[in-house]
């Protein structure tokens, strides 16, 4: 009997749109500088799900995933990330970095908590579907 590799969207960091220096899409590949570091958010594996859809000539992006471990601090470090605008980061289900939203096109965060798990968004609108790091 064979095996089956089974992957899924993971390791997501998220690029304050401010500590970008340098930003460049070329067709398909992206070329991003940024300052400091990204912030690394720890999810729940198999719950990141990222989602484009089209609507004319504008992308519609809206990736979900969840955070264990509510808590206070927590709660407070993910309002912070609400006001913050984002380039994110993330590997896909084929083992590819890519990039989504940009300094003119950032994603927003948005969260709520529920099961004891922080069920998490981003979101937000481009001209194309995400691009390789």
């Amino acid at each position: 009997m064979s095996r089956k590799l089974i992957s899924a969207a993971h390791s997501l960091q998220l690029v304050p749109v401010y500590d970008i220096i340098h930003f460049g899409v070329v067709r398909s590949k992206v070329v991003i500088r940024s300052i400091g570091k990204p912030d690394i958010l720890t999810i729940v594996p198999g719950t990141l799900k990222p989602g484009d859809s089209k609507n004319e000539d504008v992308y519609t992006k809206k990736h979900t995933f969840k955070l264990a471990d509510v808590s206070q601090n927590k709660t407070l470090y993910l309002e912070n990330l609400k006001a913050t605008p984002f380039v994110a980061l993330y590997i896909d289900e084929t083992g590819n970095t890519r990039v989504s939203g940009s300094p003119d096109y950032p994603l927003t965060f948005s969260f709520e908590i529920g099961g004891g798990l922080y069920n998490c968004t981003l979101s937000g609108t481009g001209p194309g579907v995400d691009a390789f790091l």
